[in-house]
């Protein structure tokens, strides 16, 4: 069996250094864990043989809060995988940014979303001047190695911004050397946040059909990434290979209520993301045509089969 779509999600740890608004982990109830090595390694060889291009080894929690991060990236290298995290980046040093550039790091996400003041306020427990350093000692550090790393932002204005104050954000960025950098609304988490209603008639997001797969800390696979308390869990990866699970009874339940537009009894049943024509990505340069049903991070399309 071949992948569908070539990026694979797998949550090294939940575990995170920052209490952001924006994120509901107070509602949080599944245990913290950080995966081990082995079993990362594992599931690796087995996407590997299923055609996966790009690991991303993050999920609902900070990535380098993960002490063996490198490693596990390291060993995305060494099976000819592209490998991207997103970070807040409060934890990086200039020996943990060269770390990450050494063992093959693809791709990296820094979730940036405010400015001064109004930045602590949101990753509250983090200090905006550190981060903001710590983002410049990044790109320092890549260009010092010749680029090898792509680099981009994430950006949701939490507070009252107009175009100009967005147009002033993005500009800051790119003149600090950030090439890509993306702008959301944000979202509500399924259950977590009520940002945006429900409102659209989608019925679904094509994600159960399409991917990308999705594996928690504790090696529970889920269906979604917005699923942050892995409420609708598909399979166990210590008990079962990742390949039985997407063909298990489990998994085949949620793509056939998906596929009729049936979510009662699911937490997809009032997500934001099936609004139609209610984008949550207001600029891009990355994705020029502001499209909806597509990855954040590669934008591989989830509705349109992979020719």
């Amino acid at each position: 069996m071949r992948l569908i779509n070539p990026e694979v999600r797998i949550e090294t740890t939940n575990l995170c250094n920052a209490q952001c608004s924006i994120c509901p982990r107070e509602k949080m109830t599944r245990d913290l864990s950080n995966m081990d090595r082995n079993h990362f390694c594992h599931l690796l060889d087995q996407v590997a043989e299923m055609g996966a291009e790009e690991v991303s080894p993050f999920g609902y929690g900070e990535p380098l809060i993960d002490k063996g991060i490198t490693e596990k990236i390291r060993c995305i290298s060494e099976r000819g995988m592209k490998s991207f995290i997103t970070t807040n980046a409060s934890l990086l040093t200039i020996t943990k940014c060269f770390d990450l550039i050494d063992v093959g790091l693809s791709h990296i996400r820094f979730s940036v979303h405010g400015v001064g003041k109004e930045y602590e306020e949101v990753h509250r427990n983090l200090k905006w001047n550190k981060t903001r350093g710590n983002i410049l000692t990044f790109l320092k550090a890549n260009a010092k190695k010749g680029y090898p790393v792509k680099v981009d932002l994430s950006f949701i204005p939490m507070g009252l911004y107009t175009q100009n104050d967005i147009d002033k954000v993005v500009n800051g960025w790119e003149h600090a050397g950030i090439n890509d950098i993306e702008v959301w609304r944000p979202h509500n988490w399924t259950t977590g946040r009520d940002y945006r209603l429900r409102e659209g008639k989608l019925k679904t997001c094509g994600r159960p059909q399409r991917g990308p797969i999705q594996i928690n800390a504790d090696g529970k696979m889920i269906v979604c990434c917005f699923d942050f308390d892995g409420k609708i869990e598909v399979g166990d990866t210590h008990k079962n290979t990742i390949l039985e699970i997407l063909r298990g009874d489990a998994f085949r339940r949620i793509r056939e209520k998906h596929d009729k537009g049936d979510l009662s009894g699911l937490i997809c049943e009032t997500c934001d993301q099936l609004n139609e024509g209610d984008s949550p990505l207001l600029y891009s340069t990355i994705d020029n045509e502001l499209g909806v049903g597509k990855t954040s991070s590669s934008k591989f399309s989830l509705i349109q089969p992979r020719q």
